[in-house]
């Protein structure tokens, strides 16, 4: 930096000459000078026109501004019945902003917009909408506190980021049995090294953007995960967790449920494997829960079960990645013929990380009520900012 080059005058016992001087302060001049071009290069500073700097107004020590698009390009069939009635189209599967921050007091906040609708259906007039808003207390790094929108703590799948997903979208058996964000209290923290870490939340159980609980019961849910080896060359997580929920009036379709509304008591539990090497990735869940709806449609007690399996290889480490999933949802084990079969085969174009990434996904499959294999090719342009 330009400060050491202050400092490279000669070290020999004599006193540096007025020319060595000179020409010490010159290059210290130059690099400056260099410095100074960059930064604002940069900071996009024009000579007649000096940036606008966004400050916080508040006595925080840190503040960010961020987020990411998602821009889709679909054509084919139903693959499952989330694709029912869905033509060939363009649409933004999400495009979110937010601002993040963090005080001295061991308190970090964010709050995030959403301003697509967030969802497969072909929907019309989408208006923005709170997604990811909360507080935290950090003082503690086993027991981090959190109040605001949650995802529960249940479902590894469901509870990865919607930027680092593997594949384009979520498996079918975990959007019909994991639960979306809910206003509610989280519990977060490590231990042993972070070979150990767990996650508790307490929530309404009435759905995202609803302020009102559905009764008077609260949902809570739990996870659990060992890490008992990571490396450089990889590492190997083990998790399991679990839910419980007593309902009035929430949304779950795919069920088999009347008007795909479910009123009643649901007992959800966990369990997965994730395996990262630096050239193949694998991945395994299953998901499971024992319903028991009020008006006992489509029986007084069902279970479904849901799991899928992928293998990912990284074809050239950080460009180009592979993948192929098998999934399968089984929206009452006790019924034959409903069960839905998914296999999806994906490519990843890393241009720069999750950052900047195209992904191109084939899915190939069958369920109740189908005349043969529905195939369907989604295309995602990815850009985080």
């Amino acid at each position: 930096m330009a400060v050491m080059a202050c400092c490279a005058l000669p070290v020999a016992g004599a006193e540096p000459t007025v020319e060595e001087r000179l020409k010490a302060l010159e290059q210290t001049v130059q690099q400056l000078a260099r410095e100074n071009a960059e930064l604002k290069k940069q900071l996009g500073w024009k000579e007649t026109e000096p940036p606008v700097l966004a400050r916080p107004s508040g006595p925080v020590t840190k503040l960010a501004v961020g987020g990411f698009l998602q821009a889709h390009a679909e054509f084919g069939d139903a693959p499952d019945p989330r694709w029912v009635g869905v033509n060939d189209r363009f649409f933004f599967r999400r495009a979110r902003i937010y601002v993040s921050g963090a005080f001295a007091e061991h308190f970090d906040f964010k709050a995030e917009l959403d301003l697509q609708g967030n969802t497969l259906g072909a929907s019309t007039g989408n208006l923005a909408r709170a997604n990811e808003v909360y507080l935290t207390w950090t003082r503690h790094p086993a027991a981090h506190i959190r109040f605001g929108q949650l995802k529960p703590a249940y479902g590894a799948e469901a509870l990865q980021s919607d930027t680092k997903t593997v594949f384009i979208e979520r498996t079918y058996g975990n959007d019909r049995l994991a639960d979306g964000r809910n206003l509610a209290l989280g519990l977060y923290g490590t231990a042993a090294g972070g070979r150990l870490a767990y996650s508790a939340t307490l929530a309404n159980g009435s759905g995202s953007n609803v302020s009102a609980n559905d009764n008077e019961r609260f949902q809570p849910a739990a996870r659990f995960t060992f890490t008992p080896w990571s490396d450089k060359a990889g590492s190997l997580t083990l998790g399991v967790n679990a839910l419980r929920s007593t309902d009035n009036a929430v949304s779950k379709s795919g069920l088999g449920l009347t008007g795909n509304s479910f009123t009643g008591r649901r007992t959800m539990w966990g369990a997965d494997a994730a395996l990262k090497t630096k050239p193949v990735e694998f991945q395994a869940e299953v998901l499971g829960g024992t319903f028991r709806p009020a008006n006992a449609v489509p029986a007084r007690e069902f279970d479904a079960l849901a799991w899928h399996a992928l293998v990912a290889w990284n074809a050239v480490p950080g460009r180009l990645q592979l993948a192929l999933r098998r999934e399968e949802f089984d929206p009452n084990t006790a019924v034959g013929g409903d069960r839905v079969e998914v296999w999806n085969l994906g490519l990843n174009w890393l241009i720069r990380g999750d950052d900047l990434k195209l992904q191109f996904n084939w899915l190939d499959g069958n369920g109740p009520g189908a005349a043969g294999d529905g195939g369907r090719l989604l295309t995602r342009m990815q850009v985080v900012f």
